[in-house]
Formats: C-alpha cells, sequence, structure tokens
C-alpha cells in the first residue's frame, strides 16, 4: 500500500469496501456527495472523482431522478479477497505477529533519519484522524509498512507490502471490534502507535518488539472475544 495514498484512493476503497462487505445491499441509494465529502472530510470534487472509479468498475450506477445507487448485480472482483470470518482475521494475526514483532526491533537497530521522519508524520495525522475510522485505518496500515520499510530488509518490506491489502481489510474489522468494546479506544491505538514510534526513536529494540506483541495481542483478544458474543 503506498505510504502517500491520495484521498480519492481512501475514499474509493472505502466506498467500495462499505459494497463488498454488504453494508449496502444491491439497489441501495448511497449518501449524497455533500454527506460523504463531510463524513470522509475531504472535498465534494474527490467524492466525485472516487464515485466516478468505482462507476467504471460497475459497481455504482447513477439513477434517473437523480441518486447514486448500488448496482442490481455486482461483478465479481478480481484479485480482491473479502475476509468474512474471525477465524481468518486470527490466522492474519498469527502472521502477522511472527514478522512484526520482529520487524520492529530491527528498525529499531537501524531505523534512520528519513524513517523517523515519515514515521511521525504518520503518527501525527493518526492524531488528527481520531474520530474518522474510514481515514485513520490507512494511517493504521501505513505506520506497520513504513516500520518494515525502517528495517532497510527489503525481504521483510515485501512480505509487509504482500499482506498489505489483506492487513488494511482485517484491520477494519480488528479496529470495528476495538471501538466497539472501549471507550476512548480510538485515542488509545493512537497512544499505542506512538509508543511503538518513540521506542523506535530511541533504538529500544526490546522495548519496540514488546510494544508490538502487546498491541497484536490486544488485537488478538478481542477477536476472540467477540467468537463468543
Amino acid at each position: 500500500m503506498d505510504l502517500s495514498k491520495k484521498n480519492v484512493d481512501i475514499v474509493s476503497e472505502e466506498l467500495k469496501r462499505i459494497i463488498e462487505s454488504g453494508q449496502v445491499k444491491p439497489g441501495d441509494k448511497l449518501d449524497t456527495i455533500e454527506a460523504m465529502a463531510a463524513r470522509f472530510r475531504v472535498g465534494r470534487s474527490t467524492v466525485r472523482e472516487a464515485i466516478s472509479h468505482l462507476k467504471a468498475q460497475g459497481l455504482i450506477e447513477t439513477k434517473q431522478g437523480g441518486g447514486t445507487y448500488v448496482r442490481a448485480q455486482v461483478p465479481e472482483l478480481i484479485g480482491v479477497r473479502r475476509i468474512t470470518k474471525e477465524r481468518e482475521l486470527i490466522h492474519l494475526l498469527q502472521v502477522r505477529k511472527i514478522v512484526e514483532v520482529g520487524s520492529i526491533g530491527l528498525a529499531a537497530e537501524f531505523r534512520t533519519e528519513q524513517d523517523l521522519m515519515e514515521l511521525h508524520k504518520i503518527v501525527d495525522l493518526m492524531e488528527e484522524a481520531i474520530g474518522n475510522e474510514e481515514i485513520s485505518q490507512v494511517y493504521d496500515v501505513n505506520f506497520h509498512l513504513a516500520v518494515a520499510k525502517a528495517t532497510q530488509n527489503p525481504m521483510l518490506q515485501g512480505m509487509m507490502e504482500s499482506i498489505s491489502e489483506m492487513m488494511f481489510r482485517t484491520m477494519r474489522d480488528t479496529r470495528s471490534l476495538w471501538l466497539f468494546s472501549e471507550q476512548e479506544s480510538a485515542h488509545r491505538l493512537y497512544q499505542e502507535h506512538k509508543q511503538m514510534l518513540l521506542a523506535i526513536e530511541r533504538q529500544a529494540s526490546r522495548e519496540a518488539s514488546r510494544l508490538m506483541d502487546l498491541h497484536l495481542i490486544k488485537a488478538g483478544k478481542e477477536i476472540a472475544a467477540s467468537m463468543n458474543r
């Protein structure tokens, strides 16, 4: 996932996710452009461009009389894996734990000033995005990708990039579980990422790995708890 992802791409992906997940059904009317612009905190022109992208993919249509609707028959999305089962969330989380706990330790050891600047920028954006989950999730994934980049190990970076789209989809689910179960949890998620960044900055490898481990363990507990609700 591109660390410099444009707002139009973010909005397009989120609208596509809403359609894929069934939150809006075939034939349902989408919110107005003004309402979506307010929700995503972007300009109306950005929303219009995102809608154009989804129209080109055959996902939505504009009907006579006004309004944008999910098409009655949505085409199968090539290359997009839908994660619908909590068990799959757990499997990916296990992979992330194996890769990311070690990666952040290396990042703390080998990070450059450029890496720190990128991580600080992402964490600052995460703070600004508190209350806007759609945008906040993008910065969340970008943080973890930037950590992999800071290891200076192209193999680790490639591994993280290869699962980034799946991470993005599962992170939406884990964050939604977290936000459902805890008050002020969006701010706590931001604080956890900030603490990991500070450990990287201090080159405290063990501390950084410990914080990442706790971060992923907590997400796993939320998934497990949701399976028993």
